[in-house]
């Protein structure tokens, strides 16, 4: 089976309105919401209905984004939309929630530069993959693991002015930085791992031969 080209329209072959990319929107939608909460608990570190707010959104951002896969896969409606829907949706969430803690509560700004120029190559990888080959690349551990520890992250940092306003017994929360730099290993680990997965793929597709028997192949991307 060889590679080949497909048009963009392609992806709108299969069902759109589904549960899982019902899911996959919402947590983008969440955005504004969590925006102008955290805008208000900067503002005021005392407006504890602020910082909950920001909690509450931030985790309803998490759980949809493991629902949506669980709902696909339990009602059957996987689709490639939906399997492209949803990182790029996380990939929005993330580097919302990311400019959010680097504008009020100190992330560091290298760090967000680095994610999104990750972010935006993985947009192009899977275009390309897509459009250029005819494959979609499957989400490896570390994707799904720096997705995990931006929450963590994002939480962590907007925490601080709450724990410092109200006291804490441990003073390693007072060191969000930590999180960042177990983003920053995750994501070098993640480019180092796609690196090694795609190489041949986009560089070199005329030495790939897919077999639809393979699992080992299987694991890392789909004819489409």
């Amino acid at each position: 089976m060889h590679l080949e080209e497909k048009k963009a329209k392609d992806l709108f072959q299969d069902r759109i309105f589904t549960i899982s990319n019902f899911l996959s929107i919402s947590r983008v939608l969440l955005l504004p919401f969590f925006f102008q909460s955290t805008y208000e608990f900067a503002k005021n570190p005392n407006n504890k209905t602020a910082f909950f707010l920001s909690v509450i959104y931030c985790l309803a951002a998490v759980l949809s984004d493991y629902l949506d896969g669980l709902f696909a896969r339990l009602l059957k409606q996987e689709t490639t939309l939906g399997r492209y829907l949803d990182p790029v949706c996380d990939k929005l969430v993330t580097l919302g929630g990311l400019t959010v803690a680097n504008i009020h509560f100190q992330f560091p700004i290298w760090v967000l530069i680095v994610y999104t120029i990750r972010e935006i190559l993985g947009v192009w990888l899977g275009g390309f993959l897509y459009l250029k080959r005819g494959l979609q690349g499957r989400p490896n551990w570390w994707g799904k693991f720096g997705v995990g520890i931006v929450a963590v992250s994002v939480l962590w940092y907007m925490s601080v002015p709450y724990f410092v306003l109200n006291g804490t017994n441990y003073p390693i929360l007072l060191k969000p930085e930590i999180s960042a730099y177990v983003l920053m290993l995750v994501l070098v680990l993640g480019v180092f791992a796609y690196t090694i997965r795609y190489w041949n793929i986009v560089l070199h597709p005329e030495s790939i031969e897919l077999d639809p028997e393979n699992k080992k192949q299987a694991k890392k991307y789909q004819k489409i």
